[in-house]
């Protein structure tokens, strides 16, 4: 066996291929052992380390301030000393650089000394033996946030003939108001915040353009935008801007008075009256503005119409979309035709239930009823020809009190002065 084996280890040295692999086996366990113990100590510089400004809980983060620009922009390298099999494989993850902020008191520009220490978990068999450069200047300011409405502007549009371009306007309301957010000295730069859409054409119908948001200081200076973190009212992400350009179509129209609460003649046969403006000009969308042929007043309440109180500011009623271009808020409603009216006061006893399908009586007569109406009405007319008309829907059997609406069986141009309530037994 002995003579077997002997034979076997040498046909293995007789062959090349193995004489090769051996060779190269033992020249990378030489070279190992002579990098470890004869040659322990080599260098290696180790670059683009970022480089850890430590503002969380610090006496910069208590005060309001925070770094201004890009920290990520700050970077340096170490030279490390050790043996070679250690500083060749070590890589950033390896060091951690800080730069030192405990000067830091105010806002403004400072020098900050750098350090750098091994990461936790990194081989401890090495020394950090430089950093370059040594120091950084970094600049600190209070950081604000402020809302500014943003302004929609486009360039180089107009309608065709017969219509009229509005001013533009930011199309999303949402993004209509944007944070900025940023160094006080930059906020306080702000003047005002534009949308700017390129459109250059005549425009025959309403279009929406994309927009580009810009800054401006108050000398119409454009402002850098990296300087400002861009957030919603809402403190969603800045959006694309979109600027709508409406087209519009102009219109005059009548103006028409509205009543409520009209005794019966002139619920058919509108009351006598003037208006300060008989007519306004109004722009919207033209599909929108070739439908409207008049508009409307809010609604004048008969019950206040008295001998004293004959003239009345109503508010201009406008459709969705529309815009009135006179800038008249209320016009002035004089009801006229009423000398030979009067006010009489009266006890109410008889009652008329006007829905419900339930038998209803008064438990006590309405007193102090006054009605305004023509003198050949009321003059000499007695109580009797005055009714409560009560609505009593939806109510139980029992005593309730319900709206009254005092009606006259004389006349249908009498109606009631104020308002007025009765106490009912219901069966």
């Amino acid at each position: 066996m002995p003579f077997i084996s002997k034979l076997s280890i040498k046909k293995l040295f007789d062959n090349k291929k193995f004489c090769i692999i051996l060779s190269t086996i033992l020249a990378v366990a030489f070279w190992f052992v002579i990098t470890v113990n004869e040659s322990p100590d080599s260098e290696n510089t180790i670059g683009g380390l970022s480089v850890s400004i430590p503002i969380e809980g610090s006496v910069v983060s208590e005060m309001g301030m925070d770094v201004i620009g890009d920290p990520a922009a700050y970077t340096a390298s170490v030279t490390v000393k050790g043996p070679a099999y250690v500083v060749s494989d070590l890589s950033a993850k390896d060091i951690l650089v800080t730069a030192a902020i405990s000067n830091v008191t105010n806002a403004g520009t400072y020098s900050l000394d750098l350090r750098a220490t091994k990461q936790a978990g990194a081989d401890d068999n090495f020394e950090i033996t430089s950093i370059s450069p040594r120091s950084i200047n970094v600049t600190f300011d209070y950081i604000e946030t402020k809302q500014f409405s943003v302004t929609a502007q486009a360039i180089g549009y107009k309608a065709v003939s017969g219509l009229v371009a509005e001013q533009p306007f930011v199309s999303d309301g949402n993004n209509a108001v944007l944070n900025l957010k940023g160094s006080r000295t930059n906020i306080e730069k702000v003047a005002k915040v534009v949308a700017l859409a390129e459109v250059n054409k005549t425009l025959s119908k309403t279009e929406t353009f994309d927009g580009t948001l810009k800054i401006y200081d108050i000398k119409n200076k454009e402002l850098p935008l990296e300087n400002y973190t861009i957030t919603t009212s809402d403190g969603l992400s800045a959006p694309n801007m979109q600027i709508t350009v409406p087209i519009y179509k102009e219109k005059i129209v009548p103006v028409k008075a509205q009543f409520v609460n009209a005794p019966a003649y002139f619920a058919s046969k509108t009351i006598s009256h003037s208006l300060s403006t008989t007519t306004i000009l109004i722009s919207g969308p033209p599909e929108t503005v070739d439908t409207i042929t008049e508009i409307k007043l809010s609604e004048i309440d008969f019950d206040k119409i008295t001998a004293k109180n004959q003239s009345f500011e109503a508010a201009i009623i406008l459709p969705e979309g529309v815009k009135n271009k006179d800038n008249i808020e209320t016009v002035t409603v004089k009801i006229t035709g009423l000398d030979n009216y009067t006010t009489r006061t009266y006890t109410v006893s008889n009652i008329v239930v006007k829905s419900g399908g339930k038998t209803a009586t008064l438990s006590r007569n309405i007193r102090n009823v006054k009605v305004f109406g023509p003198k050949s009405v009321l003059n000499g007319m007695s109580a009797s020809k005055l009714y409560a008309e009560v609505d009593t829907a939806g109510l139980e059997s029992g005593e309730h009190t319900v709206t009254a609406r005092i009606k006259c069986k004389e006349s249908g141009k009498v109606w009631q002065i104020g308002t007025y309530t009765a106490t009912v037994n219901i069966k």
